[in-house]
C-alpha cells in the first residue's frame, strides 16, 4: 500500500465523524470553490498559531487553494466532517515514513475546527484512526508530534494509549508520540 493508497483508502465513520479523502469531500460539497471556503474556516488563527508560515492568515479562497494544493504535494490528507450535518471540521495528514514490503510506520498529523474544541471530538477521531489502522492489519505504527503547550492534543494521544516516542527525540517546543500496532 502506497501512501495515496493511504489516502483513498483512509475511510472510516466514529458516532460522530466521518473521514474521508479530502478529494470525495470536494465533490460532496460540489466543488473545490466550496471547499476552499471550508478550509477558510477550519484554519482559524487560534488553529494554526503554532503552525509553519504557509499555514498561518488563509483568507481568501485562492490562498485557500494554494494551501490545499501545497498540503497534497507535501502528504497525503483526509477530511474529517460531522455525519449529522456534513461539515468538514478538520484534517489528518500522513507522511511517508519507514516501510518494508509488509508494514508502514506512518507519521501523521491532526487539526480540528475551534467549533468542535473541548467536546471529545479529538478523542473521538483519534479512537477511529487507531480502530482504522488495525482493520487495515499492515500498519506497524503511528507517531506524531505535538507542542509541549498543546495540553488538549497531549491528553487526547495518551488517552488513545499513544506512548512517548522511542524513535524521536523532544525538542524544546515539540513532544513525539507514537502507537504501536501487534503486526507480527
Amino acid at each position: 500500500m502506497s501512501a495515496k493508497m493511504i489516502e483513498e483508502q483512509c475511510n472510516f465513520e466514529t458516532k460522530r465523524l466521518s473521514v474521508k479523502s479530502w478529494t470525495k469531500q470536494v465533490e460532496e460539497l460540489g466543488g473545490i470553490d466550496i471547499f476552499a471556503e471550508k478550509v477558510i474556516e477550519i484554519l482559524s488563527p487560534n488553529v494554526t498559531k503554532n503552525l509553519p508560515d504557509g499555514w498561518q492568515n488563509i483568507t481568501t479562497k485562492n490562498e485557500a487553494q494554494e494551501w490545499i494544493k501545497d498540503r497534497n504535494a507535501e502528504s497525503h490528507f483526509v477530511c474529517i466532517q460531522l455525519l449529522d450535518t456534513k461539515e468538514p471540521v478538520g484534517f489528518i495528514f500522513f507522511y511517508e515514513s519507514d516501510t518494508n514490503d509488509v508494514y508502514y510506520n506512518l507519521r501523521f498529523g491532526y487539526l480540528l475546527s475551534e467549533k468542535v474544541w473541548g467536546k471529545g471530538v479529538g478523542t473521538e477521531l483519534i479512537d477511529g484512526l487507531i480502530n482504522w489502522c488495525k482493520t487495515e492489519g499492515n500498519i506497524r505504527s503511528i507517531s506524531g508530534g505535538v507542542e509541549c503547550d498543546n495540553i488538549g492534543s497531549i491528553k487526547v494521544l495518551e488517552k488513545n494509549g499513544f506512548k512517548a516516542s522511542s524513535i524521536d527525540s523532544p525538542s524544546a517546543d515539540i513532544l513525539f508520540y507514537e502507537y504501536q500496532f501487534d503486526v507480527d
